[in-house]
């Protein structure tokens, strides 16, 4: 099962490489765009300096741009890392009629193969990009970052962070599998719209409420407890890829091609 499943992951990592080329560039962009605002916002947060490119002031309120944009990222582009939303249905608003994940699912179903392998190479697929992607990501800023920086974060404490991030994106990114191959591009844009909503609800109730940056709580939390932490994400990201694959194997029998 794993031969063939990895056969036709394959086969379409081939198919896919203009795409995997043009979001692996601009992950590499949002690496380098990101680093400085994340380096002032370690600094910020372990020397109490107070430096913030951009801030906007409210009735003696102060939202800071900057640290919403780190936010933002982490917790609403990571995800995406594990699909090629540079490329094909993800910019196209012609995937809501056209459905360009279900005719090619139909074409890999006339082929003689299983259910199980087919879910396999989908997750397959969706587990090499996310990891060439989430590498390019984090190794883009880990050598864009002022060296300064582990002045604040020792490297265990640095590399736990990582990880602890690529647990929580792949515990997201692992509904991609299903929402691309179980249904279709409707559902693949009212997706986006409600995780993006949703997201963004998150990001306003922990500014305004609890007045700090998720990030910041992240990095604060893994300096005192770096490993526990660190394992918990991870397994929730491995539980839900197992999860997906079951949901999308049962999906997979039931879904109608024609």
């Amino acid at each position: 099962m794993w031969k063939d499943s990895w056969w036709i992951a394959k086969k379409e990592l081939k198919m896919q490489i203009p795409g995997i080329i043009l979001t692996l560039l601009f992950t590499i962009f949002i690496g380098i765009i990101i680093t400085p605002t994340f380096y002032l916002n370690i600094i910020n947060l372990f020397e109490d300096a107070d430096i913030y490119g951009s801030r906007l002031v409210f009735d003696g309120y102060t939202v800071y741009i900057d640290s919403i944009l780190v936010d933002a990222i982490f917790l609403g582009f990571t995800p995406c890392l594990s699909a090629l939303f540079m490329w094909g249905p993800y910019v196209s608003l012609r995937a809501i009629k056209e459905d360009p994940f279900g005719k090619r699912l139909a074409v890999y179903r006339s082929l003689p193969v299983s259910t199980e392998v087919l879910t396999l190479s989908r997750i397959l697929f969706m587990l090499v990009i996310f990891v060439l992607f989430s590498l390019a990501f984090y190794l883009t800023i880990t050598f864009s970052v002022p060296n300064s920086i582990f002045i604040h974060l020792e490297y265990h404490q640095f590399l736990a962070f990582v990880l602890f991030w690529i647990g929580y994106a792949l515990v997201i990114g692992s509904l991609n599998p299903y929402i691309e191959s179980g249904t279709n591009g409707k559902v693949l844009y009212i997706y986006s719209f409600i995780l993006m909503v949703c997201l963004i609800l998150v990001l306003f109730l922990v500014h305004q409420v609890w007045n700090t940056s998720i990030v910041n709580a992240t990095i604060l939390l893994l300096t005192r407890a770096p490993v526990i932490p660190v394992i918990i994400s991870l397994t929730c990201g491995i539980l839900g890829v197992i999860t997906m694959a079951k949901l999308l194997n049962k999906r997979l029998l039931e879904r109608d091609y024609l």
